[in-house]
């Protein structure tokens, strides 16, 4: 049975990751040492890793350091879906499927598209995109990111090839064939050239600014 740890870095960050999506209130770096029997120094280092994503907060009480999952970051949700979808399959419970493919993405995307609402559009598309991590546990990747209709516009055709590989590489899985693409033949802002076109510049993953398009990351996080 596919596991939630396939998908993080190491099985004691998933077990530091699924004990703080577990905590009912806010736990020391030693408590959870103690918890899952691990030396500190390595949960330590675990806990360090995940401050610096965003996905765990921290905040000093006396001499103490507490940390506590961040919900509002995009990652640390998808983390606790997973082991909640984890668990689930752990007791053989009917479990729906709760993300929905990328085709399905896009037959959402379209209908914005031609409505001209691109805001909704992105804000499906990297909504679907985020729940990538519930389908890697599920061992349903494949599933997931089978090959979607065009959308019938070549800009975001290319932008939802890129995403998938952008998060793809997050989850720690491979990228299908069909996200192989070329260039567009205008660099794009999806979000518009606004005051903060520069920062999207500075802040777009390889996998898209390869293909001329301009898209902050930190949008799949806010979705």
């Amino acid at each position: 049975m596919a596991n939630a740890t396939a998908i993080f870095r190491s099985d004691t960050q998933a077990r530091v990751l699924r004990a703080l999506a577990r905590a009912a209130d806010a736990i020391t770096a030693s408590d959870l040492a103690r918890e899952l029997d691990e030396p500190l120094s390595t949960v330590a280092r675990e806990v360090s890793r995940l401050v610096e994503t965003g996905m765990v907060l921290t905040t000093s009480r006396g001499r103490r350091t507490l940390l506590w999952a961040n919900w509002s970051n995009g990652y640390m949700r998808a983390a606790r879906d997973a082991f909640d979808y984890e668990d689930g399959l752990r007791t053989q419970e009917p479990s729906p499927r709760w993300w929905r493919t990328v085709p399905e993405i896009v037959e959402d995307v379209r209908p914005e598209l031609r409505d001209g609402n691109e805001p909704a559009a992105l804000r499906m598309l990297l909504d679907g995109l985020n729940s990538l991590p519930r389908a890697a546990a599920a061992g349903r990747v494949d599933e997931m990111l089978a090959e979607p209709p065009s959308t019938g516009d070549e800009r975001w055709d290319a932008l939802i090839a890129g995403s998938v590989r952008y998060v793809a590489r997050r989850a720690g899985v491979g990228a299908p064939d069909w996200t192989r693409r070329r260039p567009l033949a205008a660099w794009w802002w999806p979000t518009g050239r606004g005051a903060r076109a520069a920062v999207a510049m500075q802040r777009t993953p390889v996998e898209l600014a390869r293909l001329g398009i301009w898209f902050d990351e930190r949008n799949f996080t806010t979705a």
